[in-house]
């Protein structure tokens, strides 16, 4: 039987649904932005892998700069706030990726070592988690 902590779901993936399809195009021929594709290919691959991870889509995380920009929360680790990814399935699959390795991890950082190659270089803040310690 797993341990209360493997059984308590902290995270959540929060997808700019309002990013641009491209730095050329906001949407694509269907009439959807980056971000919305983007949040349905992750979702399509989280059911696909029977990863346990609430991904919600939000408008406008206002990081348009750094488009399409997802936010990784968790209520007791650091999370992350990375962008400059595209609606790919290259992209949604590093996302995932790590989102995965952040899951087993106790305080949510990642060895480098351990970061997929699609993530390097897509950062943009460590966000402190509720749990962390507090000055005393």
């Amino acid at each position: 039987m797993s341990n209360l902590f493997e059984m308590i779901l902290t995270q959540k993936l929060t997808v700019c649904t309002t990013c641009k399809f491209s730095k050329e195009k906001a949407f694509d021929e269907n009439g959807r932005s980056g971000g919305e594709t983007l949040w349905d290919k992750l979702k399509l691959l989280r059911d696909q892998r029977g990863t346990r991870l609430n991904i919600v889509g939000h408008e406008c995380l206002w990081a348009c700069k750094h488009s399409c920009a997802v936010l990784l929360e968790d209520e007791q680790r650091t999370g992350y706030l990375a962008g400059y990814f595209t609606p790919e399935d290259n992209d949604a699959t590093a996302i995932l990726d790590w989102c995965e390795a952040h899951d087993r991890t106790k305080d949510g950082n990642v060895p480098f070592i351990e970061w997929p190659q699609g993530m390097r270089g897509h950062f943009i803040a460590r966000i402190p988690g509720k749990g962390e310690k507090e000055d005393a």
